[in-house]
């Protein structure tokens, strides 16, 4: 067995703190020796001893399944780096599974993917280290790459206690409006571009498909549950209350003024309008009446036997349940019979939102106080971070046959096999799952990679310009593509009172949202609207609105927006 090589620990000074009771951490370079033997064409200078790097991942994974798709790939960076990554993951809720680490003290050395509010609670409680002086030391590439957004991460005494997951811009739709496209093409392809324009172009589909080949009834419009319906609670998550609130010109169910106000969708006369619309559709009969309540699997089903017409949602979702499985269980499928995602506006809107971007990332990477080597973990997060790490860890292992890039003597390109298989949309994501792309994600970006602007983490995002189907999506939709990163870096902190008050504004529209859709009657929607709205109001919506845009305006200065 390998040694495992251990840095003393550095001489820490104790600081009092009543707000935070955090350590004091300094980089004593005499105690911080780094042996090497050479360095890799990555230009990583590989250790002596092994470095072993045990990091949880804050989701709730499958071990089985996570071991199985990086195995592969933790043996190459041992291989070729000297560093034992081990990835933990449970299969349970990813909060309750957090807190009990944290009070039973039993967590490794790095944590990931937690939200802005995790690492808070993690500094007040002094379970993490200060990163800046291991950064200012040893991070020139976290320094290079995060540029003026390192700024971002800093707290109010300028110190950084945590590194971004997934940050930078993917200027790629991530939701829209679908329509079955060879059925579309069917009614002679009309023009539309409002919601009620694209309602009744579905509806004209469905008059010309009423049901499917088993009999069964076809839907304009359905959604899936899983991804049905998120609130306030969390500005950063998207469902189908605030993916449909973009078409009436709302950012994540808040309407924005000239001087950055933002307003609750219950408040604007515009959620009453975006209610009403699916309203009708149920009233129509048009609407899935199952909506509320299909799991994905379900509503997989439902799309590949051919009984939805349109989709207002994520815009993979329609391709997994659509195109993906006929084209494998269907030996007369043609191309044209899929999903296109298409963007709609309601007349009176700026513009569609459907795209919301947070560029600091979906989640944070940690040191925590157990680290017994935070300097050496920083030198391997500094090369995660550069742009060869970023391949190595959202690609998964090069240089193979059904690889998805090639890297040799310090240069890289994209294997044409796999790259021309994701252009013909033939690409088989399973079959490349072993090779562990973005499946040890630390810190890398997203967004486009500083040496490359055609290349990023998502490999079937790289060919865009290339791919018929993926290009056409995104010419539709590019002018639905933001930053809002402002927004969504608001914090809910457990003992802040508005957090207690989101959660009850987001009970009351769970219950109440689906009661005003499923609506029978004008009289009947006016009463549950109503009932809806009065009790969003009572539970506090003012103050969340309050907390909401002070903490925008907060971002917006600290980040140079405003």
């Amino acid at each position: 067995m390998k040694k495992r090589y251990v840095v003393a620990l550095l001489a820490c000074i104790f600081v009092t703190s009543t707000l935070f009771g955090c350590k004091k951490d300094t980089v004593d370079t005499a105690k911080s020796e780094f042996k090497t033997k050479g360095t890799n064409e990555y230009g990583w200078a590989v250790p002596e001893n092994t470095l072993e790097l045990n990091f949880y991942a804050k989701v709730k994974a499958d071990p089985e399944k996570s071991k199985t798709r990086t195995e592969q790939l933790q043996k190459y960076v041992l291989d070729n780096f000297n560093v034992k990554i081990n990835k933990i993951v449970y299969n349970q809720n990813a909060d309750e599974r957090f807190n009990l680490a944290l009070a039973s003290n039993d967590y490794p050395e790095v944590i990931t993917e937690l939200t802005k509010a995790d690492v808070t609670k993690l500094k007040q409680q002094g379970k993490i280290k200060d990163l800046t002086p291991y950064i200012d030391k040893y991070g020139e590439n976290i320094k290079k790459e995060l540029g003026d957004m390192l700024n971002r991460f800093k707290d109010e005494d300028g110190k950084i206690y945590a590194l971004p997951t997934g940050w930078g811009m993917l200027p790629i739709p991530d939701y829209s409006a679908h329509i079955r496209w060879d059925w579309y093409q069917e009614i002679g392809a009309p023009k539309f571009e409002t919601p009620e324009e694209y309602y009744e172009v579905l509806k004209k589909i469905v008059e010309k498909h009423p049901t499917n080949s088993k009999g069964q009834k076809v839907y304009a419009l359905s959604w899936n549950n899983d991804n049905c319906f998120i609130s306030t609670a969390n500005a950063t998550s998207t469902g189908s209350v605030p993916i449909l609130a973009s078409i009436w010109g709302l950012k994540e169910g808040y309407k924005e003024d000239s001087n950055h106000n933002l307003t609750h969708w219950i408040n604007t006369k515009e959620g009453l309008e975006f209610t009403k619309f699916y309203n009708k559709a149920y009233k129509d009969g048009m609407l899935d009446p199952d909506a509320f309540s299909n799991k994905f699997e379900q509503w997989k089903t439902k799309v590949s036997d051919e009984r939805i017409v349109g989709h207002i949602g994520p815009w993979w979702e329609t391709w997994n349940a659509g195109h993906e499985v006929w084209q494998k269980t269907n030996k007369e499928w043609k191309e044209e019979q899929r999903y296109v995602q298409v963007a709609i506006k309601d007349a009176e809107a700026e513009k569609a939102y459907f795209s919301p971007k947070d560029t600091t990332g979906w989640g944070y990477t940690v040191i925590t106080d157990k680290a017994k080597n935070p300097e050496d973990i920083i030198r391997f997060l500094n090369f995660a971070i550069t742009p060869n790490g970023t391949r190595l860890f959202a690609w998964g292992v090069p240089n193979l046959d059904i690889s998805n890039w090639n890297f040799k003597d310090g240069k890289w390109s994209f294997n044409e096999k796999t790259k021309q298989e994701i252009i013909n949309a033939s690409y088989d994501y399973k079959a490349h799952e072993a090779l562990g792309p973005n499946y040890l994600w630390l810190v890398h970006a997203q967004g486009a990679m500083s040496d490359a602007p055609n290349a990023n983490a998502w490999i079937d995002q790289c060919f865009n310009d290339q791919a018929k189907w993926k290009k056409i999506m995104n010419d539709n939709l590019k002018d639905t593509i933001y930053d809002n990163s402002a927004m969504d870096q608001i914090e809910f902190l457990p003992d802040n009172p508005v957090t207690v008050i989101q959660q009850q504004i987001d009970d009351v529209i769970r219950a109440y949202w689906a009661k005003a859709v499923l609506s029978k009657t004008d009289e009947e929607f006016d009463k549950n609207y109503s009932e809806m709205k009065s009790k969003v109001q009572k539970a506090g919506v003012d103050k969340l609105e309050k907390h909401m845009t002070e903490q925008y305006k907060k971002n917006l200065t600290k980040w140079g927006k405003k």
